[in-house]
């Protein structure tokens, strides 16, 4: 397992003021496009899931709290009991208070290699959201839609990341 610190990013600020460059994981990014560095995308097959487990009623695609336990531990997030959901555990992110929704993992396979990608997403504002015509910019250079929240924290990327196989089938079982 190795951590990608870097990576080229284009980040949409707005439709006329993109900034890009070279960005660095546990960074907060506006609206980020990346593409790893180093790395070809001939082929590329995408899967993201919400980072959450149910202890209860959860079915064969859900996480269960040892495997979010499991992730917490090796991919360095917190996990915490909904307030209001007895049994639903969510990855949480404290550096800003608006960033109250799970993360999310990506598996990503980029020309026979495998990749993983951790990130929270927030609305840059308290009086946001905002109408879903500002807030749809495409996709991004991974095939992920860009719609929702403006502001977005990768908290790491890492090539042959430690997963078990069952962890593996729920990622790729949320497409």
């Amino acid at each position: 397992m190795k951590l990608i610190e870097n990576f080229y990013c284009i980040q949409s600020v707005n439709f006329a003021d993109d900034t890009e460059g070279i960005s660095s994981i546990k960074t907060e990014l506006v609206r980020p496009s990346i593409k790893l560095l180093d790395v070809e995308y001939s082929e590329k097959k995408t899967s993201t899931k919400n980072l959450v487990a149910k202890s209860c009623g959860a079915s064969d695609e859900d996480f269960t709290l040892d495997e979010l336990l499991f992730l917490s531990k090796t991919y360095g997030f917190e996990i915490e009991e909904d307030d209001n959901l007895k049994g639903y555990y969510k990855s949480v992110l404290k550096i800003h208070k608006l960033y109250d929704c799970p993360g999310y993992i990506t598996l990503m396979e980029l020309d026979g290699k495998e990749y993983l990608k951790i990130e929270f997403l927030r609305w840059q504002f308290d009086c946001q959201p905002r109408g879903a015509g500002e807030d749809m910019l495409g996709e991004d250079m991974l095939g992920e839609d860009m719609l929702g929240e403006d502001i977005t924290y990768i908290l790491g990327i890492w090539e042959s990341p430690l997963l078990t196989d069952e962890i593996v089938s729920k990622i790729k079982a949320s497409n």
